[in-house]
């Protein structure tokens, strides 16, 4: 059985920085997962490829065009937002990992007890926190 991974925004827009995002994943895990996006996801990336600053712009269309061919994208419902999202559905599975640069979403995440994927910086690449 694969093991799942959720993915939030934040994490898909390092793609763009050349950070291996997905082959990372692989790495921490030593298999190869289920990745799982909630429609949340989804939603933001789109609506910041409409972003004014370039930057922004194309990372998040890289990040869309990676999510939508590698990733089942999921609805998840009651959520106001990507993150109660994300917790929501990392809830429903004992067994999933949230991946993320959000450190207001990991804090929330250890409150609950529930490990997530990290990127970092110093390490140029992601680590598991339980």
């Amino acid at each position: 059985m694969k093991r799942r991974v959720i993915i939030d925004t934040s994490i898909l827009l390092l793609l763009y920085e050349g950070v291996r995002v997905f082959d990372d994943i692989e790495e921490v895990l030593e298999t190869y997962p289920e990745c799982v996006v909630p429609r949340h996801v989804i939603n933001e990336l789109k609506k910041l490829t409409n972003s004014k600053k370039v930057h922004k712009r194309k990372a998040a269309q890289l990040a869309l065009d990676v999510v939508l061919r590698l990733c089942r994208v999921v609805d998840v419902q009651d959520a106001e937002n990507t993150d109660d999202a994300i917790i929501k559905l990392a809830l429903s599975d004992a067994d999933a990992i949230v991946v993320t640069a959000d450190n207001e979403l990991r804090r929330r995440l250890r409150e609950l007890g529930k490990p997530n994927i990290y990127y970092r910086r110093s390490r140029h690449g992601l680590m598991l926190e339980f």
